[in-house]
């Protein structure tokens, strides 16, 4: 993906999210800011993100839950990224 954006994150959880709140989850680059990460979200899939929450898991890895703005679909964008 990018240097912030390492992959998208596609559990039952996510796919909840992705249906119901209209977000997408990533595994970020662990330095990465969430500023860094709604710009890198932005920039890559044209969208526009309302709010970043991160989460450090205890393996180590940081996930990244991005809201998107109503006039964009999550879904869409994870289609077109080909999650499923």
């Amino acid at each position: 993906m990018n240097s912030v954006i390492k992959y998208p994150n596609m559990t039952e959880k996510a796919m909840d999210d992705l249906d119901f709140q209209n977000k997408l989850q990533f595994v970020v680059a662990g330095d990465a800011s969430k500023p860094e990460i709604a710009d890198a979200v932005s920039e890559q899939f044209d969208v526009t993100v309302v709010n970043v929450t991160t989460q450090v898991q205890p393996d180590g890895e940081k996930k990244a839950y991005v809201e998107l703005s109503e006039d964009d679909e999550a879904e869409d964008v994870a289609s077109r990224i080909g999650v499923f």
